[in-house]
């Protein structure tokens, strides 16, 4: 089996690191297209040692093509490996906002194209192994290969497959945007720790600990995350005063509207990023 990767930034670095060290691949299975010599060298580094910079016939051998360009760049890109692509590859999309049928016209200049293509959505916790990733399958992609797809980026953290293409912008805005907003939070415990006259290091560790402990707690436990938060809440106690603040500027909406926006946005993305946009 003959990877070809396009592409050779965080994310790439992320899912193929991740393959190599559960043995899902092997490095000499590995076909890496680079846009710089540091880059190239870096992937030498690391064993792989079939790296280019840009384009070559040695893609038409790969039996699958894992996309990890970003968005914009991908048609320009794409144009260049048209003449060694053909549609019995399995095609992997890790870029955000380019639709199945999108990326079968950036690859064939054909509307009509039928092509097995994955488009999945990882998030950046990809990078240390707690990532969520999630796929949407074109209906010309086998078991088979979703079972592959599932062993290459296991190694990344959780994965899920979606019924319908449209369910990507909804994973967008919860995991994909949601680390963000995450580190917000994150942002806001640190300062509000200073005002009370932490500093700045033990502000940083308290503030990461307390999430990461929030987070196994809500991952092992099998109780609701309602009653987690309820059995920390004592009648008439800190934490009660504390929730009737966000309670007071409801918290609970203005994380809906915030999501909301990005999954707009999501949908704006796919229509800009779209081949046949000013049509």
């Amino acid at each position: 089996m003959k990877i070809g990767v396009i592409g050779g930034g965080n994310m790439a670095a992320a899912i193929i690191d991740g393959m190599l060290q559960q043995g899902s691949c092997q490095a000499d299975e590995l076909l890496i297209s680079v846009n710089s010599e540091a880059s190239l060298n870096n992937w030498r580094a690391k064993g792989v040692q079939q790296v280019q910079i840009g384009a070559s016939a040695a893609f038409a051998d790969a039996d699958i093509w894992l996309l990890a360009l970003k968005p914009q760049m991908m048609q320009t890109v794409l144009q260049e490996y048209q003449p060694f692509f053909s549609a019995d590859k399995l095609v992997i999309s890790v870029a955000a906002g380019l639709s199945t049928a999108s990326l079968a016209y950036f690859l064939t200049q054909r509307d009509d194209s039928i092509l097995k293509i994955i488009r999945t959505m990882p998030n950046t916790p990809s990078l240390v192994g707690e990532g969520v990733i999630a796929a949407y399958c074109a209906v010309a992609v086998t078991a088979a290969e979703r079972t592959r797809f599932a062993a290459m980026f296991k190694a990344c953290g959780r994965v899920d497959f979606v019924a319908e293409e449209s369910m990507l912008d909804a994973v967008t805005a919860l995991s994909g945007s949601g680390v963000a907003y995450v580190y917000l939070f994150a942002e806001a415990l640190i300062e509000g720790a200073i005002a009370l006259g932490y500093d700045q290091a033990t502000a940083r560790q308290h503030a990461i600990q307390t999430l990461k402990g929030a987070t196994q707690m809500m991952a092992q436990s099998s109780l609701p995350i309602a009653q987690l938060r309820a059995n920390v809440t004592s009648k008439k106690g800190t934490t009660e005063q504390a929730l009737s603040v966000f309670e007071r500027e409801d918290l609970k909406a203005i994380v809906a509207m915030a999501m909301q926006a990005a999954y707009e946005r999501a949908k704006e993305l796919a229509v800009e990023l779209s081949p046949h946009r000013s049509s």
